[in-house]
């Protein structure tokens, strides 16, 4: 008996394991219908300076425009750009990226939405969003602050704005196309 009994818990296991039957079918992941920056952002003030080789001045009051179909950022255009997003601990991001602290950049949040801005698998730039319409943009390794000023344009608005634009891609992460 003490022989038969792993044998038969052993054949329920199995009989009791089987398939199911059912309408099985891949879950796809969901297209963004909007940027998660959607609308016009403007760069208000340069936040902290990790590297002081690059004159960030001409940038601030620069316009940033975030859609789906299209960006802009300083007279350039991304077209099609793709949006990565992850969420993190704002201490630990300043600690890492910037080898500071929440408090000496002076973002008040605890989170972080970190959004990185690719065109053709290269890698433009990061946008660190701590409210709705409060950013913080990464240019060669220095944050810059960006204020949401519209909260969306329409199709034709954007065209007009993306046929101004500039065609030549500038990289400003810290590593360009990384």
């Amino acid at each position: 008996m003490k022989k038969r009994l792993p044998i038969l818990l052993l054949l329920l296991f199995l009989t009791a394991c089987g398939p199911i039957k059912g309408d099985y079918r891949i879950i796809e992941k969901p297209a963004l219908n909007r940027s998660p920056l959607q609308g016009r952002w403007v760069v208000t003030k340069i936040q902290t300076v990790t590297d002081d080789s690059v004159d960030l001045r001409p940038v601030i009051g620069s316009d940033a425009i975030f859609a789906p179909m299209g960006a802009l950022f300083n007279g350039q255009r991304i077209e099609n750009p793709t949006y990565v997003i992850r969420k993190g601990k704002t201490d630990y991001l300043m600690k890492v990226g910037y080898n500071k602290t929440k408090d000496d950049v002076g973002i008040a949040g605890d989170n972080l939405f970190i959004i990185d801005i690719y065109q053709d698998d290269e890698k433009l730039f990061t946008v660190y969003r701590e409210k709705d319409d409060v950013a913080y943009i990464d240019i060669y390794g220095n944050l810059l602050q960006l204020v949401k000023t519209k909260g969306s344009l329409d199709e034709r608005q954007l065209k007009n704005l993306m046929e101004q634009a500039e065609d030549h891609r500038t990289y400003y992460s810290r590593v360009p196309g990384k």
